[in-house]
């Protein structure tokens, strides 16, 4: 958040009565990073994105889950011709302008 944006009053007050609870939405910087490697519509794999930030491809799949979780993006499931399932990852609308405005400082 840069200088100039002020904190809206029911978050700031939601986040008094519970602060215990800030980390199930704040992101951290890493899980920002990811963020802004996906264009807008393009529909990601965790091993993409591993590649694309430097990460294992299994911490690459836990921050995609918990970016998941906290809904900053969509996991859709799809049958491998190998067999299982692999999950393809997009952001979810409206958020990468969050994330843009989060990363201007």
């Amino acid at each position: 958040m840069n200088k100039k944006q002020t904190v809206d009053l029911k978050l700031a007050e939601a986040a008094r009565r519970v602060p215990e609870q800030l980390h199930l939405v704040r992101l951290s910087k890493t899980q920002l990073k990811v963020l802004k490697t996906i264009v807008p519509g393009e529909k990601v794999t965790a091993d993409q994105i591993a590649s694309r930030c430097d990460l294992s491809k299994s911490w690459a799949s836990n921050l995609m889950k918990q970016l998941n979780i906290k809904f900053y993006l969509e996991r859709i499931p799809q049958n491998r011709r190998v067999g299982g399932v692999e999950y393809v990852y997009m952001v979810k609308q409206g958020k990468h302008s969050y994330v843009a405005s989060t990363c201007s400082n």
